[in-house]
Formats: C-alpha cells, structure tokens, sequence
C-alpha cells in the first residue's frame, strides 16, 4: 500500500534536501553571482567613470570630490548594521540594497541627453554616484557578515582566493571589452551613445546577480544584538585589538587616497592612452592577480594574514614611483607597475580582508565590518579632498628635469608612496594570533624560489646531457657511414 505524501511534506523534504548541501551549494552559487556583479563593479569602478566626469567637464578639484562623495558613501554601512540589528534578515537587504545601489548607475543613460548645462549634469553625475553607493555599501556590509558565517574559516583564505581568481578573468574581460567598444563610440563621436550602452549592461548584469544571490542560504545567525546605534559605533573603539587595526587603516587609507583619484585622470589627460589601452594595463595587473592570488591564499592559511600583508606593503610602496617616469612617448613604467600591482596587490588585499573578520568578535561582527568600513571611508574622504586641493592648488607647477616633465600629479604620487613606506612598521606590529613573522614568508619565499631554481637548473642539465648524446650518437653514427665508405 502506498502511502499518500501531502505537497507540504514535499517542500519540507526538498527543503531539508536543500540544507544538507549546504553550504557546498551556495559556495557555488556565490562565485557564479559574483560574476555577474563584476561586469556592473567592473563598469562602474573603471576609467569609465572619470571619462564621463570628464565629459561634464570636471576639474581636478571635481574628481578628488567625487572620489571623496564615494567613499563618504560607508555611512551605507552603518545602516546596514542598524538594520540587521533590528532583525531585518541579511538576504532581503543585501539583494534589494545592492541591485537598487546598481540599477541607480542606469541613471546616467540618460544624463548626456538632457538639456542642461555642464554643471548641471556635473552635480547630477556626483550625486547619482554618492546615493548608488551609499545602497550598494548597505548591501556590502551585511554581505560580509553573510559570507563570514558561510565560509568556514579554515577555508577563507583557498576559497576566497580561488573566487577572486575567477572573478579576476571576468574583470579583465569586462574592462578591456568596454574599454574597446568606448574608443569606438569616442571615434564615431558618440560618446553620449557608448556611456548609454555600456551602462545599460552594467545594469542589465546586475539584475541577473541579484536574482542569483537570492538563491544563497543564509545561515541562521548566533545572535542579533540589541546595541543602540551610538553603541555599534562605539563597541569596535573600545575593543583594544580592533582599535589599532582600525588605526593602521586609517593612516593607510589616507595615504593611499592621496594619489588614488588621479591615476586614470593622468593616463586620459597627460599620457593620451586610449581606453583600451588603459583596460589593458588593468588587464596586465588582472593576470598576475590570477597567478599570485590563489598562492597567497595558500600562504595565508600556512603562516598567517600579518606578515603577508606587511610584506606586500615594501612592494606596494615602490608602485607609485613609476609613474613619475611615464610620458607619451615612453609609458614602459606604467606596464611595470602593472605587473608588479598583479604581484603585490592581491596578498595585501586578501590579508587585509581577512584579518578584519578573524579581529571582529562573531557577536556584533556587523557592527564591527560597519565601523571598519565608515574608518575607511572617512579617510579616504579625507585624502581625496586632500588631494583635490594640492592638485589644484599645484595645477600650473611645471618642473623640467634631464628631459622629464613633472606636473601636480606627480606630486601626489610620490607623497603616497613614501607614506606607505612609513607604515610598514606599523603593519608587523598588528596583533593576530598564531600568525607567524615576516622572516618566516621569507625564508618560505625564498626556498620557493631555490627549488624552482634548482629544478630548472637539474632540467637544464638534463636537457643538456640528451642534446650532448644524441649529438655524439649522430656524430658516432657518421663516423660508421664514413668508415663503411
């Protein structure tokens, strides 16, 4: 006798079915959504964005502003943390905060085609930009505090670098794909055009991610605080361990703020690079990224976040420099610091990352990420009007040396890359537990090195000794011809 199953008793089945593969599948699900959202943050965190500023006629003190209106935007975080604190599931707000903050750039479509002034459009394009963020941060927040409780720890740094690495190819193929179709708008004299097309992609992605992480599990959460906003703020400052790192990154952001605005400004305006071009240099840096990422998050889970990150810290310092000796006619520095930023850049980014969430208490860890994010943010609000400034008040320095040209910017370049120098003292010093020293990466780095070389060496020998005999096989087979003769 069959007994009959009710379609209730199905769905529970289905469901517990779906929570033992958990959280295997939505692992999955998260790198293939992550996809899809890199072609939008690709887009919209590309030389892109400052040529449609500087198609509003922005000056150097309006791209340090609008550097500075993004990174003002973490206050995103902090709303995001009051939220999740008043029992709002993380799912709903990530999914609606982030494909809103996304399908707001779809904005901008229509901004060139407005009967309006330059300034005009100049406000509407910072203001589009600084409301897109403040939604998307929401939506990163409690997507960190989300994957935290997804990823085992013991795995955060393979899993992260592996995802990373993927989403690495689709940046690559994003930014040089839009950074070709860009020039071939600019060449037809439709710019307006390709800013409405390539926008419109980025917002058509965006849908499809966010329809793909509403598939995610989300983990049931340990706990849901009851803090008052004023105590979110204040519960990470008074947490001793937290508080330095907070303090590292605050310094560390400013420094790095302070020439970040004016990379891509220097490669359309005093370089005369083509976007194409300029999507190949990030391409250059992606596919060392691929190489060096998932290695350093191999050494990450072996010796530990603090000496990888210091590490890489001497490396990024140097970057900047680079730029100094670029020109028109010579842009060979610009290429060496991709490879470079491809090396260094990923082992400091994932190290990063990660010692913010193994240093955030599990309770209250959104609270946490929120202040982190908002420290962040307010420095690099700092920096960038910093920058503005300078870049402006420096606007007419010109200073001719051995046949090199030395603008404004050049000016902010170097004054980032000797602050980033001054902090790697500040970077060993950071606390984590079972974290080993930066002698120990080393001595690991520089046995990695001695082995490739020694096999490269044993199998250039052999190489040798097979190229050697076969040759005096020849050399007897001849001789046996010739005496037979």
């Amino acid at each position: 006798m069959t007994i009959p199953v009710s379609d209730k008793d199905m769905i529970g089945s289905e469901a517990l079915q779906s929570v033992a593969e958990e959280p295997k599948r939505s692992l999955r699900i998260s790198i293939i959504e992550g996809s899809f959202a890199t072609v939008h943050i690709a887009i919209t965190t590309s030389s892109l964005v400052t040529a449609y500023a500087l198609f509003c006629q922005a000056g150097d003190f309006s791209l340090g502003l609008l550097a500075a209106l993004s990174n003002f935007a973490t206050i995103g975080s902090i709303i995001s943390v009051y939220l999740l604190n008043r029992g709002l599931p993380r799912r709903p707000l990530t999914v609606w905060s982030a494909t809103i903050g996304r399908l707001l750039w779809g904005l901008l479509c229509f901004l060139p085609f407005l009967p309006w002034n330059d300034r005009s459009k100049l406000i509407t394009f910072l203001c589009i930009v600084f409301f897109a963020t403040i939604s998307i941060n929401t939506a990163n927040n409690a997507w960190l505090s989300w994957m935290a409780d997804l990823v085992p720890l013991s795995r955060r740094g393979f899993y992260f670098g592996v995802r990373n690495t993927l989403i690495s190819i689709v940046t690559m193929a994003t930014t040089y794909g839009t950074g070709l179709l860009f020039d071939w708008f600019r060449e037809k004299q439709s710019q307006a055009f390709g800013f409405t097309f390539i926008f419109g992609l980025a917002c058509l992605s965006a849908i499809v991610a966010g329809i793909i992480l509403n598939r995610q599990w989300d983990p049931p959460r340990r706990q849901i605080s009851t803090l008052s906003l004023l105590d979110m703020v204040r519960l990470p400052f008074s947490h001793p361990k937290f508080r330095f790192l907070l303090l590292f990154f605050f310094f560390w952001s400013v420094l790095i703020g302070i020439g970040s605005p004016f990379y891509v400004a220097h490669m359309i305006k005093h370089l005369h690079m083509s976007f194409a071009h300029i999507a190949l240099y990030s391409i250059v840096a992606g596919i060392f990224n691929l190489t060096t990422l998932p290695l350093w998050g191999k050494i990450i889970d072996r010796i530990g976040n603090r000496p990888v990150m210091a590490f890489n810290i001497i490396g990024v310092f140097s970057l900047p420099l680079f730029w100094l000796f670029a020109t028109p006619s010579f842009i060979l520095p610009i290429w060496i610091d991709a490879l470079l930023s491809g090396l260094f850049w990923p082992g400091f980014t994932l190290a990063a990352f990660n010692l913010v969430l193994i240093s955030s208490p599990e309770e209250n860890r959104p609270a946490y990420l929120a202040v982190h994010s908002m420290v962040v943010g307010f420095a690099l609000l700092i920096a960038s009007l910093i920058a503005g400034l300078l870049a402006t008040l420096f606007a007419d320095f010109h200073w001719h040396f051995h046949g090199q040209h030395f603008l404004n910017f050049h000016i902010l370049f170097l004054i980032t890359a000797l602050g980033r120098l001054c902090m790697f003292p500040i970077a060993i010093r950071l606390d984590e537990e079972k974290a080993q020293s930066v002698t120990t990466l080393l001595d690991l780095v520089g046995d990695k090195v001695s082995r490739t070389f020694s096999e490269v060496l044993n199998t250039s020998f052999i190489l040798i000794r097979k190229v050697a005999h076969s040759h005096n096989q020849i050399n007897h087979k001849n001789s046996r011809n010739e005496s037979s003769k």
